[in-house]
């Protein structure tokens, strides 16, 4: 089993309806987000990154994070913090391929905005986690 523990950066995000019809991305079309994997904890932000937001109305965020366990296939968080408190308690289990310095998350298909998506992450590793100074 590779490790996660890191730095990761988004680089893409791609939905699709249930019948696999590509929607547009969720987090438009220059996606911004980190996510960092420390000593069993993590922690994600992402954000819609365009410049010019045309039509939509609001730009879309979603951060949370909590105690986590990857067993080399199966991401699952327990939350503690999120943008969405709904969220706080609950678990966010990601299916998990890792190819080289890219790592892909899905989370299960569920309902946006009442359509059901599946969505697919794709994150490059950017660093480890640099060592924290003695207190």
């Amino acid at each position: 089993m590779k490790s996660i523990e890191g730095i990761w950066t988004l680089l893409q995000a791609s939905a699709c309806d249930a019948q696999g019809t590509p929607l547009a991305p969720p987090y438009g079309n220059r996606p911004m987000g980190t996510i960092m994997f420390e000593g069993g904890r993590m922690l994600a932000v992402l954000c819609n990154g365009d410049e010019d937001l045309g039509s939509a109305s609001r730009r879309e965020y979603s951060s949370y994070g909590g105690t986590y366990t990857f067993d080399g296939r199966t991401l699952e968080t327990l939350v503690d913090i999120a943008s969405d408190t709904s969220r706080i308690g609950g678990r966010q289990v990601r299916d998990v391929v890792l190819d080289g310095k890219r790592m892909t998350l899905r989370p299960p298909t569920r309902a946006y905005g009442g359509a059901a998506q599946q969505r697919e992450l794709v994150w490059e590793y950017v660093a480890p986690i640099p060592p924290r100074p003695e207190v």
